[in-house]
């Protein structure tokens, strides 16, 4: 996919690798990459199409040629992150739209809650060496 790259920038995207149980907790590594996306707030319409429990919820929508993993709680997998003004943002759907020149993807984020973020906000050498083992809470 190709889409109009004008209007992107960088950012930061945390992807996550399989869970395992340690000691009782999941734990889970990732690796940090950037890629360029267009990033914009939902409009008011598409707000107001959203259930109403889910409308507090600050939530995101990105162009950009990456499909990103999506969260799905059946399986407990968690989906790619995206840091947005640092804030963390959990991707919850991501479209691929090739029947146009413009193809691209379109994906949605929803705001991570501070005390999810918490594990792995914790080292700097994590973030330093862009991978680490942080246990999920």
């Amino acid at each position: 996919m190709s889409g109009l790259g004008i209007f992107r920038r960088k950012f930061v995207i945390r992807r996550f690798g399989e869970d395992e149980i340690i000691d009782g907790y999941a734990h889970a590594t990732y690796e940090d990459t950037e890629t360029s996306l267009n990033v914009q707030p939902l409009s008011a319409d598409e707000l107001a199409a959203l259930p109403e429990g889910e409308r507090r919820t600050k939530r995101l929508k990105a162009y950009g040629d990456l499909t990103f993993t999506t969260a799905d709680q059946s399986t407990g997998r968690r989906g790619d992150w995206l840091l947005y003004y640092g804030h963390w943002y959990e991707c919850v759907s991501s479209l691929g739209w090739d029947h146009t020149i413009l193809s691209h993807c379109k994906s949605e984020f929803v705001e991570v809650a501070e005390a999810e973020t918490a594990p792995y906000a914790a080292g700097k050498a994590a973030e330093e060496t862009k991978e680490c083992d942080c246990a999920w809470m």
